[in-house]
């Protein structure tokens, strides 16, 4: 694993045991996103506010390891490699309830941004325009040249409750109402109708008026 981090913050991660790279203060997730990408060419994203990996298909024992998470990620690269797929990741619905047994894999569909992995391709790139929807940009992205990922639905990694809009750092002090806004705006000029304005699903409300969905149709 490799800590990406920006050279200001370098002292305060000094006694970190893994492996660190630097950027030089970046200021949006876009271009840190990018850098890495460039830097990497295939590269498997973990935002730093994920607190488990968990399975959906049981209910009891679903935390993973530190090892079968990295394990984890080895063996979905692989499938995807060997699929030919760009873009890959895991399901984006944190409920077991919700698991569809007859539906593990799947090779369309919104990947979240928190955990996913990327292989290199000349078509790809986080576009430098955007607030805090680079992972709806890259899917939409992907899904126009490529037409396809991959998505092992038996997995999901859980990112810290409240994490995108109320904890310090990161994001959270660049992303407001108006970036939304203009972040959805962006995104329905580039791609029309596949990117829709969310609503109410699986009893999950909107958290604000501009949040979005893919509406891929492929």
């Amino acid at each position: 694993m490799i800590v990406l981090i920006d050279i200001k913050e370098k002292k305060q991660y000094e006694d970190l045991p893994h492996e660190k790279i630097y950027h030089n203060s970046l200021t949006s997730l876009s271009e840190i996103r990018q850098f890495a990408y460039t830097e990497f060419k295939n590269i498997f994203f973990v935002d730093d506010d994920i607190v488990s990996v968990e399975k959906l298909y049981e209910t009891n024992n679903q935390n993973l390891t530190a090892r079968e998470i990295f394990d984890l990620i080895q063996e979905a690269a692989y499938t995807a490699k060997e699929l030919g797929a760009k873009l890959f990741g895991f399901n984006n619905d944190a409920s077991p309830t919700h698991y569809n047994q007859h539906k593990p894999f799947m090779l369309n569909g919104y990947i979240n941004g928190c955990a996913f992995g990327l292989f290199e391709d000349k078509n790809l790139f986080f576009h430098k325009d955007t607030t805090a929807c680079e992972s709806h940009w890259i899917n939409l992205l992907n899904a126009y040249y490529n037409r396809y990922c991959f998505i092992d639905k038996r997995f999901h990694f859980r990112q810290q409750s409240n994490s995108t809009f109320l904890l310090k750092g990161g994001q959270s002090g660049k992303r407001t109402i108006d970036t939304e806004k203009q972040d959805t705006l962006f995104l329905r000029k580039m791609f029309g109708n596949s990117i829709q304005l969310k609503k109410m699903q699986n009893k999950t409300l909107q958290l604000h008026e501009y949040q979005r969905v893919l509406n891929l149709k492929i």
